[in-house]
């Protein structure tokens, strides 16, 4: 069933508001892949999420102009370099930030939203209204991430997606099956919010200067 029109102007207001303002300003503008080690964030090696062990897969830094925002660490049960092999996983995963700067989750929110937009196709936004609009009342209960905090999202296949702050579960469970997915998309798909980011979530290392021109 398609949505009713109210509930897309709505997203619609919502996503294109981070075309000019959060998708701009959250996005990684470094010249490389920038490790969150750089900037005096160490994200450990490995975590569990329900008892099952995930492993960094990579970690970037997310900038406005010259100041930094937050980091971002992805966590898989098993390391890869491509993207393909991520978004293909149906095991428990987690997208883990620190905020470097204060700022309203609801920028963050924006981000999430287009960017699942621009990286699915029509039918398949339809299908994630549902999941979008929930995500939007949880992040209401968080308002404001201060620096230093922590925000993840964690997923688990027999559960579905959870956020937390600090460790602290905001809401129950989206429990659509492809909603993980499509918010991995926004920072590992086609058209990701960063092609910077991408790399370092990845752990793709740039060719040296000299070796890439010859």
């Amino acid at each position: 069933m398609l949505p009713k029109p109210s509930d897309l102007v709505q997203l619609r207001r919502f996503a294109l508001t981070a075309t000019g303002t959060a998708l701009v300003t959250l996005a990684c503008h470094g010249a490389w892949a920038q490790s969150a080690d750089l900037v005096g964030v160490h994200y450990p090696p490995s975590l569990k999420i329900e008892g099952t062990t995930v492993n960094l897969n990579g970690s970037g830094v997310a900038y406005r102009a010259v100041a930094k925002l937050y980091t971002v660490g992805l966590y898989l049960p098993k390391k890869t370099a491509k993207a393909e092999d991520v978004l293909a996983t149906n095991a428990p995963m987690q997208l883990r930030f620190v905020m470097l700067q204060g700022m309203r989750v609801d920028e963050l929110g924006k981000v999430v939203t287009k960017g699942i937009e621009v990286n699915s196709s029509r039918e398949e936004f339809f299908k994630l209204i549902p999941a979008i609009r929930t995500m939007g009342e949880q992040f209401s209960r968080i308002k404001r991430l201060n620096v230093g905090d922590v925000f993840a999202i964690d997923y688990v296949p027999a559960r579905g997606t959870v956020f937390y702050v600090n460790n602290q579960p905001v809401g129950l469970p989206l429990q659509d099956t492809q909603y993980f997915g499509a918010v991995l998309r926004v920072w590992l798909g086609n058209r990701p919010n960063s092609t910077n980011m991408k790399d370092a979530l990845l752990d793709h290392k740039a060719a040296p200067v000299l070796d890439a021109l010859l």
